[in-house]
């Protein structure tokens, strides 16, 4: 064995020369004569140890996997979606502020003594935009050069706070940013909010020179952030998607901006959207996309603050349109003006349609060819938000029934932003309908005033019209004049009713719960009654108006409820009347002052439009708040004049007084409290079952 190993391993230590020489004096081993010897030398020669190979193959796998690192960045593949999953690390121009016990934000500065905020504008060197190439290739790392201190130096806004005044216009294209930059300014004007502006494209225009162009001075107090990366101009799609995603987390570190406002239409940058809808889903911040000529359509959202642009996309509404038998024409011009209303910016809302029993052949004709939402050329077809609904035919309907109808058409998804708007077939509405309702809702709903007004609690409905009779039907109605003399409101102003309508009316999500609650009990007591009592037998509400006012009414005078109605002049903008054609309710049909055609031949209602054509300007372009003139933003309800049901001006007081001696005899008479309990102190519930006692002692028992 041991000659075997030296004629293995000395060879290996000779030189080339020596092996010539004495290779053949060599005489091999004894052993290597026997037959077989060779191969069994050979058999036994040591072999690599397994580790060596498992070094071999470790080493091609990592070569291999380098070779495939580098291929991917070549084809622009290495920054996928998975580099998503990363924290974004801070940018290179600063370190995070100092959060600390930062107070809360201080009051917006008055708009006399507001200053320029450019100075926060960053400088930009263009040699950061890119490299010079057209090839849009670059993929490195993302730097926002500049982007930390604009951000650092508006720590006075309350950033820090998820609940602030903060307000986000984001644009990547030039074109994009002209439309916005206008707005924005008008907003920071308002002095509502701390208005932003953050420019993301690939170009490398200053933004100095990009207001300039504009026509923008430094009177516009807009807070400026430079948010473009570096090597802007050549880099890739994907790294531009998540440079903007990149740049919107920074700023909603130290922004939280209540609302982010962008350009979706297609003058804008297709990875800018892509970027700022994927981070949008992650935040708390509304995304509000504004669709083309938003200067015009809707002006009214500068006037907004940040606390009602939070809600832009949770509001919603849905339409209930009841169609008598009679006057089915009527049923054809609401529903041509509902569809050229404008719905920009808008969630569609659902249209539920009630048709009558015996449905007419130009009707049945003219639903056939009707869609909503409509189409609009070179859009997509939206889904159909349309629904018919078709009576089954009966000899007569009660008014019981007619109610429970009406109320059973809809239901509340979320009740703090769901409402329902419910609008009569003889009403026509404007182009801007739909901009004023939105408008109404946030400015009376959900602004930072309104939030925290408790006159918001005790508001049941709004009208977008103002009825020219009394409940009754045969008294005219007088709106109340201006709170102080004011030559620009000669027509009036907006006011509180504590009577509801039923022209064009939209009815608070909690409202209409409380209301569904309280028909289906007092249907319940009446069943179980022989005799009706008094607080129900008498109405109050004429026979021209459908039934179910009447329970509205009595619900309103309950809980010392009221409903806000425009101006005469608003109402005239943004809806009209129609008196040409009867529409007298089904459940009243053929009777005395409901409304029918002999009716409607011997007298005219005063103040309601009497034509048969259209009577507003569908191509206008003037935008909705140039149709209220006199009107500079909605008022508070506090400042507006309040009216008790039967139409004379009362005060708060005195409203909450009557409401609180009408609901201790409704607790009497209907409810069957005891008379312990008919003055119960309890609160109001969300089903108005506080009205009714029976109950509680049938579960006590």
């Amino acid at each position: 064995m041991s000659g075997s190993r030296g004629w293995h391993v000395a060879p290996l230590w000779r030189d080339d020369e020596e092996m010539a020489k004495k290779d053949d004096d060599h005489r091999l081993p004894r052993h290597a004569n026997r037959p077989g010897a060779h191969w069994q030398a050979a058999s036994r020669a040591p072999r690599p140890p397994r580790r060596a190979w498992l070094a071999r193959i470790l080493a091609y796998l990592l070569v291999l996997g380098a070779l495939l690192v580098l291929v991917s960045q070549v084809l622009g593949l290495g920054r996928g979606s998975g580099a998503r999953r990363y924290a974004p690390a801070m940018p290179d121009d600063g370190g995070p502020p100092r959060y600390g016990q930062q107070p809360p934000p201080p009051p917006y500065e008055p708009r006399g003594r507001a200053k320029s905020r450019w100075n926060l504008m960053p400088g930009r060197k263009k040699a950061d935009a890119g490299s010079g190439g057209s090839a849009q290739n670059f993929n490195g790392p993302i730097k926002h050069v500049g982007l930390m201190s604009s951000l650092q130096a508006i720590s006075g806004t309350g950033g820090s706070f998820t609940k602030n005044k903060n307000v986000l216009f984001a644009a990547a294209s030039l074109r994009s940013a002209s439309t916005l930059l206008p707005m924005a300014c008008q907003m920071a004007l308002e002095g509502e909010n701390y208005v932003h502006f953050a420019l993301m494209g690939r170009g490398d225009m200053p933004l100095l020179e990009l207001l300039k162009i504009n026509g923008i001075d430094e009177t516009c107090t807009l807070l400026l952030h430079d948010a473009r990366p570096d090597h802007a101009a050549t880099s890739t799609e994907q790294r531009m998607v998540l440079s903007v995603e990149r740049a919107l987390s920074f700023i909603h570190r130290f922004m939280h901006p209540q609302a982010i406002l962008v350009d979706s239409t297609g003058a804008e940058e297709g990875y800018f959207l892509r970027g700022v809808r994927d981070l949008s889903k992650r935040t708390q911040a509304a995304l509000i996309e504004l669709p083309e000529r938003p200067e015009t359509r809707l002006s009214w959202l500068t006037k907004l603050d940040a606390s009602a642009l939070t809600a832009w996309n949770k509001v919603r509404f849905d339409i209930v349109v009841q169609s008598p038998s009679t006057g089915t024409g009527n049923l054809e011009r609401l529903l041509r003006s509902v569809a050229r209303a404008d719905l920009g910016g808008h969630l569609v809302p659902h249209l539920v349609v009630e048709l009558p029993s015996v449905v007419e052949a130009p009707l049945e004709r003219f639903l056939a060819g009707y869609s909503w939402p409509p189409p609009y050329p070179g859009v997509k077809q939206a889904p159909s938000m349309l629904s018919l609904r078709h009576r089954i035919s009966r000899q007569w309907l009660t008014q019981e029934e007619s109610s429970v109808r009406f109320l059973e058409s809809f239901w509340p998804s979320d009740p703090s932003h769901s409402y329902v708007l419910y609008l009569s077939p003889h009403m026509e509405l404007s182009p801007h309908f739909f901009h004023y309702v939105k408008y109404t809702l946030l400015s009376q709903l959900h602004s930072r005033v309104a939030v925290r007004d408790e006159n918001r609690l005790s508001m049941m409905a709004i009208s977008f019209s103002v009825p020219a009779t009394s409940l009754g039907g045969t008294q005219p109605f007088t709106p109340p004049g201006p709170p102080r003399d004011d030559k620009a409101a000669a027509e009036g102003t907006a006011f509180l009713w504590q009577a509801p309508t039923s022209d064009a009316v939209l009815f608070l999500g909690e409202r209409w719960i409380e209301l569904h609650g309280y028909v289906a009990q007092v249907l319940a007591k009446q069943q179980k009654m022989t005799a009706s009592p008094a607080l129900l037998a008498k109405k109050e509400v004429g026979k021209n108006r459908p039934a179910w006012m009447e329970y509205a009414l009595q619900l309103s005078r309950l809980r010392g409820y009221s409903t806000l109605y425009p101006s005469q002049q608003t109402a005239k903008a943004i809806a009209a009347a129609h008196d040409d054609l009867p529409d007298e309710p089904d459940e009243f049909r053929g009777q005395a002052g409901a409304g029918g055609k002999e009716e409607k031949k011997k007298e005219k209602t005063e103040g309601l439009e009497d034509a048969g054509g259209d009577v507003f300007d569908v191509g206008s372009q003037v935008d909705m708040l140039g149709t209220l003139p006199g009107e500079d933003g909605q008022p508070q309800l506090g400042d507006l004049p309040l009216l008790a049901w039967e139409g004379q001006r009362t005060s708060e007081d005195e409203m909450a007084k009557k409401a609180a001696q009408l609901a201790a005899e409704f607790r009497r008479q209907v409810g069957q409290c005891a008379e312990e309990d008919v003055g119960s102190g309890r609160g109001a519930d969300r089903h108005a079952k506080d009205l009714f006692c029976e109950a509680d002692r049938t579960e006590a028992q």
